[in-house]
Formats: C-alpha cells, sequence, structure tokens
C-alpha cells in the first residue's frame, strides 16, 4: 500500500516520517516478507542525496528512542539507499542478474562501447561522431583524439540514463524502430544514437535494463518473496522520480 505525505516545510515531513518508523510494521497490518523474528531488519529509507541523509540523521535522532520530555534519542540501523540502487537492485535480483556484474552498467558497457564505435567509425551514419572524436587519418588535432575515452564514456552514461528515463524508446531501438521519447522519428542528426546502441546491444549480447523492466515488475508482482525486499520502504525528499521506478517500487 502506498502512502503518500506532502507539507509545506520538511521538517514537518520528518515528523511524519519519524511517526512511521516508531511504529512496527506489524502494527499498521503489513505483511513481512522478511523472516518476522529478525530484531536487526533494518528500516529503509531512500533519500535523494547524502546532504539529505546527514540532516534526516540529526533530526530523526531527536524523536526516535527518546525519554519523556528529552531529546535524547537515537538514529540507528536505518539504511539510506539512493532510489536508483534500490530500484536497479531489486530489478536485478527479480531477473536473476548480479548487480555488481550486469554488462549495462555505464562503467562496464564503455569497454565494448569502444570496441563498437572503434569498429564503425569508417561507417557513414557515423561520419559526425568520427568528426567529433578526430578519426579522419589526415586530421592531426591530437587533442580530439585523445578525449575519445571520455567522449565514449559520456555515451555510455547516456544510455544509462535513456533506460532510467525513457525504457520505451529504448525497447523501440532495439525493435529497430528509431523514434525519440514521445514516439516520434528521430532527427537525422541523431539518428546514429540507435544504430550505435544497437550495435552496443549486439556486441553484449545481453538483454538492457530498459528490456528487463517489464518481466522484473511481473515477477515482483507475482512473487515478492522471491527477492529480498525490506517489510517497509519510505522515500524521503524526492522532487521527482522516473516512470520507470514508480513502476518498479
Amino acid at each position: 500500500m502506498l502512502h503518500i505525505h506532502r507539507a509545506e516545510r520538511a521538517d514537518r515531513l520528518v515528523d511524519a516520517l519519524a511517526r512511521v518508523i516508531a511504529d512496527p510494521p506489524d502494527a499498521l497490518g503489513i505483511e513481512r516478507v522478511v523472516d518476522p523474528a529478525d530484531p536487526l531488519a533494518a528500516e529503509v529509507v531512500a533519500v535523494p542525496t547524502r546532504g539529505v541523509e546527514r540532516w534526516l540523521v540529526q533530526r530523526l535522532s531527536a524523536s526516535l528512542g527518546t525519554s519523556n520530555g528529552r531529546r535524547d534519542g537515537v538514529c540507528a540501523n536505518i539504511d539510506f539507499p539512493f532510489p536508483g540502487r534500490l530500484v536497479g537492485g531489486a530489478v536485478a535480483a527479480a531477473v536473476g542478474i548480479d548487480t555488481g556484474a550486469d554488462p549495462w552498467l555505464p562503467q562496464r558497457s564503455v569497454w565494448p562501447l569502444l570496441d563498437v564505435v572503434s569498429d564503425c567509425l569508417d561507417q557513414r551514419w557515423l561520419a559526425g561522431l568520427a568528426a567529433h572524436l578526430g578519426a579522419d587519418e589526415a586530421d592531426v588535432d591530437n587533442h580530439r583524439r585523445a578525449r575519445r575515452f571520455s567522449a565514449i564514456r559520456h555515451l555510455a552514461d547516456l544510455y544509462d540514463r535513456y533506460g532510467v528515463h525513457r525504457p520505451a524508446m529504448l525497447r523501440a531501438w532495439a525493435a529497430g524502430d528509431d523514434v525519440d521519447g514521445a514516439g516520434a522519428p528521430l532527427p537525422v542528426d541523431v539518428a546514429w544514437q540507435a544504430q550505435l546502441w544497437r550495435c552496443l546491444r549486439d556486441r553484449i549480447a545481453t538483454a538492457s535494463p530498459a528490456e528487463r523492466l517489464a518481466d522484473a515488475c511481473t515477477r515482483l508482482r507475482d512473487d515478492p518473496n522471491a527477492v529480498d525486499l525490506p517489510v517497509r520502504l519510505s522515500l524521503f525528499g524526492l522532487t521527482r522520480l522516473p516512470a520507470s521506478y514508480v513502476d518498479v517500487l
């Protein structure tokens, strides 16, 4: 069950969060997914930044575990993950992929993407990127050649963000349909991104996170016990959430 708390001031939201955390899940009628006998199961509160985490710890310690009329509490055994790590971990676990070894992580996908770009630099559809990287043998601009890794890493990060914010677009690309996030045909000057992504997918030979999303959501709905889910999950201070995150949550 989803409960949304709104307030004009963040400190009022902290008070509401403290009341939620102070109530055992069993008292709220929440069915436990993990061992009910585990007294050390951590509370999970997703936060957008580490600054918000530090502020929350300070504010929650003023109310959790306090003596009557005093502010001598403590904030302990609370996990503060980023939403991306939380959602990504749930999706990976649902489809049976080791999160740390996922080949689509940007720090991993950059290497096969470098190989793909090197193999395709002489292709006409990649001429714009080739010129940006100084791939022409007659080009003596070594500065442009030296920035190849940073440019390709930027592309790997870009594809990763597409998977989070525009999963339907990547699924269309996988099917050979070069469209943008709204479903309109890609402009000619950026259509190479779709072709390059398909080449990368062929090289990695594993379904992308965007393609795993629907299957993961189905498995999580049908069998929540298949994944080590927290008893209760709170999200605090998030100004927005990608639609893919909302689907998983």
